[in-house]
């Protein structure tokens, strides 16, 4: 298991399809939505994408000033722990 926190920052006018493009990624989810150009963001592996080509991504998308890695969690793959992830904007 792999999770990436990252914090978006994007062009104000531009944040809602910036937040939009981030949901079509693989493993890619806005949490947190603020009208000042701030998106909070989980990234998580897929059976079909890393997480870290979702960051890659993201700062490929246009409106995007910065996006930052605030968080990262990794587990080998054991099935007896449990990965929380707890993230403020």
């Amino acid at each position: 298991m792999n999770i990436c926190g990252v914090l978006v920052h994007v062009a104000p006018d531009m944040a809602e399809e910036v937040a939009a493009a981030i949901r079509r990624i693989p493993g890619g989810e806005v949490h947190d939505f603020k009208e000042n150009g701030r998106l909070v963001v989980t990234l998580e592996d897929t059976a079909d994408a890393a997480a870290f080509d979702g960051l890659t991504s993201i700062h490929r998308l246009p409106g995007v000033i910065a996006a930052t890695l605030v968080y990262h969690h990794f587990e080998s793959g054991h099935e007896d722990t449990d990965a929380h992830v707890i993230m403020e904007a």
